[in-house]
């Protein structure tokens, strides 16, 4: 099953995810996570807060820690890749890829068409 090409205004590009899991494995990516975020996910895992700060937070205390290669720690590699925490995954990769700052900064607009196959350009 495809999903429907998703459109947001001001963005040069429909969307719709192929399941590649590159959007997750971005080179200097980071995912900050907000108080509200680390606890669903750490209930979500069954830990503590305490314990999923210290396996799966960064010790600045705000961003996630990397996992293999340098991708999202939760990112589940295969055929179709896949989040482990997808039902309470953060709002920044709820909202992959229609962050402002895609829209705003044409370096890594690039960046994201080349990584994300699920993205189609707009026709001008």
């Amino acid at each position: 099953m495809t999903a429907t090409p998703e459109q947001r205004d001001g963005f040069p590009f429909r969307w719709a995810c192929r399941r590649s899991g590159n959007c997750c494995a971005i080179p200097g990516g980071m995912v900050r996570v907000s108080e509200a975020e680390a606890q669903a996910i750490a209930n979500h895992l069954g830990l503590s807060l305490a314990a999923f700060r210290s396996r799966y937070v960064q010790p600045d205390g705000e961003r996630l820690k990397d996992g293999q290669g340098l991708g999202c720690v939760f990112l589940q590699e295969g055929v179709l890749a896949g989040c482990s925490i997808y039902a309470v995954r953060p709002h920044k990769c709820r909202e992959w890829p229609f962050w402002p700052e895609v829209r705003s900064d044409a370096e890594l607009l690039r960046l994201v068409q080349r990584t994300c196959p699920g993205i189609e350009p707009l026709d001008s």
